[in-house]
Order: structure tokens, then C-alpha cells, then sequence
């Protein structure tokens, strides 16, 4: 299986977890289960497969400067897309999964304020699907991980 693939199965086995703000899938204490934020996800699951540890120091503005652009033409699963902050552009503020037929996934409904199990399910903040590139506004761009050929 290709790095590529491994790490699209291994975000799409976290789905239904938990959001946490500044999640990076470690394990809620009382659960078990593991815990997310958006670049969280993607950087303990990059990190799974053998990609670089990036969870210490990256969020989702280094994943849009550490990333390879795509134009969205060359879009593959596994491909982040990233959406920028209200009224700044050039500040990404949410990143989630390509997984194919314009569908992504993500760690999602959350913010700053969800740091327990019963924020996130107040909320409805869990990684989940949306049905297009589109289902969040202010989309910045799409993002390619250096994934092994």
C-alpha cells in the first residue's frame, strides 16, 4: 500500500473522534479515545505512516507554508485543502482531507473553547465528512503532504 493510501486509511479509522482544541491524537484520559484539531488529524496520521514527526511545531499555517501547492485540477486523495481566516486570506485557519469525489474529512466544529469530551459534544466537533470542497467557506487553496513515491 502506498504512503498516500495508508495515510488516507488511517484519517478515515479516526472518524467520529472527538475534537479537542490543539488535539494531536493523543488519548482522552478518561475514554481512551483519541482527540483531534484540524492539523492535528492530518499530522498524527502523516506521522503513522512514516511521514516526519510534525506535531510538536506544525498548525495549520505550517501546513500551508510546509505543503506543496496543487492546483485544483491535479487534486488526488490524500490532498489537504485549506480555508483561511474571516477577512485575511493569507491566514489559514482550517485544514481538511481530500478523500475523493470532491468529498473531505476533517476535525471539525470546534474552536478554542473545546477542550473536553463534553465541549465536543456539545458542540457536534468530530472528525466527520462534508460532501464538498466547498461545505466551508473561504476555501485558500490545496496542499500536497511529501509523500513517499
Amino acid at each position: 500500500m502506498s504512503q498516500r493510501n495508508a495515510f488516507l486509511v488511517t484519517v478515515l479509522s479516526q472518524m467520529h473522534a472527538p475534537y479537542r482544541w490543539c488535539g494531536k491524537g493523543e488519548r482522552d484520559s478518561t475514554t481512551g479515545q483519541r482527540v483531534f484539531d484540524c492539523s492535528g488529524l492530518v499530522t498524527w496520521a502523516f506521522h503513522e505512516v512514516g511521514g516526519p514527526d510534525w506535531r510538536a511545531d506544525t498548525n495549520t499555517d505550517a501546513l500551508w507554508t510546509r505543503c506543496t501547492p496543487v492546483p485544483e485540477v491535479e487534486l488526488l486523495p490524500g490532498d489537504l485543502v485549506l480555508y483561511h481566516r474571516k477577512g485575511d486570506p493569507t491566514d489559514a485557519e482550517h485544514v481538511m482531507v481530500h478523500v475523493g469525489g470532491g468529498v473531505v474529512v476533517g476535525a471539525s466544529g470546534g474552536g478554542s473553547t473545546t477542550l473536553t469530551l463534553a465541549d465536543a459534544a456539545k458542540a457536534k466537533a468530530y472528525v466527520k465528512t462534508f460532501s464538498s470542497l466547498d461545505s466551508r467557506a473561504r476555501r485558500m487553496g490545496i496542499r500536497r503532504l511529501p509523500f513517499r513515491p
